[in-house]
């Protein structure tokens, strides 16, 4: 699966400590993804008594974010967890999308609803030997794997997949997209279809990794992120600003469950 990937960028700013202080944010990412990030950290930081402005820096592209982290120039960004980035980089454990990454739909080729109308378990689709597409360093591949499925990897710019699904000639059958990235990506892609009946999904969301340069920063927003879960504000947050996983084409709450182990 591709990580569902959104850029925090901070800068100059010290006593986090203190309600009442301004906490300067510079974001980026694709505007859903920027829009959704600035949501929920301007309203747990408000909630635990900061200020905060934030300063849209654009679109960062994926491949360079983990050499950036590590290097201090991103403060932080949300994507799945993983053994190495927990030693890369300060991680927040809290589930940054009320676990609505950890339900994916597929992507597939026109005319091949048909192939999954029958699946029921996790074995039926098995027995599909569908080949997903997914970015290089999705976490999703691991659990993919995990379960016996198999998955065509690319390395670069993983939107490459979009048209390498539709064009039937690479070894490559299908798109994983979590719920609500499909919701938004539907209208974009008519040369592909959204598959009708499924959901995968598995018990880990997407968190929060800071720079292991920005220790005090970490602890702020583990702080308020804490209490914005423990409030209801993610979760609120979550339904509000992708009330469209409910509607048409994904219809979240009409599909059949297929329940992924993790590795």
């Amino acid at each position: 699966m591709r990580f569902l990937v959104f850029v925090l960028v901070v800068f100059s700013f010290s006593n986090l400590s203190y309600a009442g202080e301004t906490v300067h944010l510079k974001l980026g990412g694709t505007p859903e993804t920027f829009n959704y990030i600035s949501l929920i950290l301007t309203r747990a930081l408000k909630a635990s008594g900061y200020k905060v402005h934030i300063e849209n820096v654009g679109t960062i592209p994926t491949t360079r974010l983990e050499k950036m982290m590590a290097e201090g120039k991103l403060s932080g960004f949300i994507m799945g967890e993983t053994r190495t980035r927990n030693e890369r980089f300060l991680a927040v454990r809290v589930a940054m999308t009320d676990n609505m990454m950890a339900h994916r739909v597929l992507f597939i080729q026109k005319g091949t609803q048909h192939d999954y109308e029958h699946v029921k378990t996790l074995e039926d689709f098995r027995l599909l030997d569908k080949v997903v597409g997914m970015g290089e360093f999705w976490a999703d591949v691991a659990i993919w794997r995990a379960n016996n499925l198999p998955v065509y990897t690319v390395g670069g710019d993983w939107k490459n997949l979009y048209s390498m699904v539709a064009s039937r000639k690479r070894p490559v059958e299908a798109l994983s997209r979590g719920v609500q990235e499909i919701a938004k990506e539907w209208q974009l892609y008519p040369n592909l279809e959204v598959e009708q009946y499924l959901v995968f999904a598995y018990p880990k969301d997407h968190i929060l990794y800071v720079t292991p340069k920005e220790p005090e920063l970490r602890n702020l927003l583990e702080r308020a992120l804490l209490k914005a879960e423990a409030s209801g504000i993610i979760r609120q947050t979550v339904r509000e600003h992708y009330k469209e996983v409910y509607q048409f084409p994904v219809n979240l709450q009409n599909r059949r469950k297929i329940q992924l182990s993790l590795p």
